[in-house]
């Protein structure tokens, strides 16, 4: 099969792309040099392709339109995001049935199939993923979204939007990298671009600000990374079974056209 897995940011996708033949595809079929960074590798028999959409709907959506629907049988959308489900614990990986943006306008529903392997490979499967447009920051914020749904993240309805229009399978995917009760250590959105690099003169001015939190920036880091191998190990294990679910599937698919071709001519139906 053919995979676009999308991650916002390198970060997210570092400990996945260590472990498989990941080759930069810097120029589209024209010689231009592409605006958002692409990645592709053979993992067995599927070919996957990587896109960085950067943070945020307005990232997201415009590095969707320049996916050629043609190329893909399937996309996931996945990184890291922040629990608002106090069950949901550091690391684990959680699928969405749902996904919707904060103010409600846009709702898209994952894939019921790619759900259903997910929770097989071991994530845990959620009623909605919420897209916000800013990073949500304090627990009291959570705390507040939590009624709405288990998962806040910043690019998945819009991404699954763009999938639903082009009838294309796609599912939301996340590993949890801040649980309900965290507040994040910093105001990333001061220090950080939407592509994740970080401004130094930002980070430094925060730092001087709040001294006391680089202990906890610290500790933010290491549970991102964490956060991110356990989406990598996840991903090893679900791709392969959603090629050998659709396997599958066809072959219960000929299995049922032949029976039904069988009933036909025994009816007389069909010659």
């Amino acid at each position: 099969m053919r995979f676009l897995v999308t991650f916002a940011i390198d970060a997210e996708f570092n400990p996945w792309k260590s472990r498989h033949p990941f080759v930069p595809y810097d120029y589209d079929n024209s010689g231009r040099k592409r605006e958002f960074d692409m990645y592709r590798a053979n993992i067995g028999a599927n070919e996957v392709t990587v896109l960085l959409t950067g943070m945020g709907p307005a990232s997201a959506s415009k590095a969707m339109q320049i996916v050629p629907p043609e190329l893909y049988d399937a996309w996931i959308s996945t990184g890291l995001a922040g629990a608002l489900d106090a069950e949901l614990p550091l690391c684990a990986t959680v699928v969405a049935r749902t996904v919707m943006t904060r103010d409600e306008t846009l709702h898209v529903l994952s894939d019921a199939d790619f759900v259903s392997v997910a929770t097989a490979c071991g994530a845990t499967a959620v009623t909605t993923f919420l897209t916000t447009a800013t990073i949500i920051a304090s627990s009291i914020e959570k705390e507040s979204l939590a009624s709405t749904a288990s998962v806040v993240e910043m690019e998945s309805t819009h991404i699954l939007a763009v999938a639903q229009e082009r009838q294309i399978p796609a599912v939301a995917v996340r590993a949890i990298s801040d649980i309900a009760e965290e507040d994040l250590p910093l105001d990333f959105q001061k220090i950080a671009d939407e592509r994740g690099h970080v401004k130094v003169g930002g980070l430094l001015k925060e730092l001087a600000l709040h001294p006391h939190r680089l202990p906890l920036l610290i500790r933010f880091g290491a549970h991102s990374r964490a956060a991110a191998g356990a989406l990598a190990d996840f991903l090893d294990r679900y791709i392969p079974e959603l090629t050998e679910d659709a396997r599958r599937n066809a072959v219960a698919n000929e299995w049922a056209n032949a029976a039904a071709k069988a009933l036909y001519r025994k009816e007389g139906w069909l010659q």
